[in-house]
């Protein structure tokens, strides 16, 4: 009996070729080791440039938003600087604050929670 189903990596390398026909043309995804990567040109160099994605499914799904947000961009910035510091804020996410910070009632309310919290070990 022969299978006909796919389990763990060969199941995202499907799925990567279906995202992959589905980024706006002028883009195109590729993969390294365990990244995402776009191919896309601008001026007149053909780069290929990271997108802080990695090959999951999530990754993938991430991946091809963002296809379609550098194809916006490449579209309607003027210059390349200016394209650049958007791809470096929105694409690569550099410089993006995370607000990880807690208040006393959420800490103590933690705290409270920890099942070793009464432990002295």
């Amino acid at each position: 009996m022969e299978n006909n189903y796919s389990i763990g990596y060969e199941t995202l390398l499907v799925d990567f070729k279906r995202y992959q026909k589905q980024t706006p043309k002028g883009i195109s995804m590729s993969r390294k080791n365990r990244n995402i990567y776009f191919k896309f040109t601008i001026g007149n160099k053909r780069g290929e440039y990271t997108c802080n994605c990695t090959f999951t499914l999530d990754g993938m799904v991430s991946a091809l938003s963002k296809a379609h947000k550098v194809a916006d961009a490449l579209k309607s910035f003027t210059s390349e600087s200016e394209f650049w510091e958007w791809y470096d804020r929105e694409i690569k996410e550099i410089g993006k604050v995370e607000n990880d910070l807690l208040t006393f009632s959420q800490a103590i309310t933690q705290c409270q929670a920890s099942p070793d919290r009464n432990s002295r070990g």
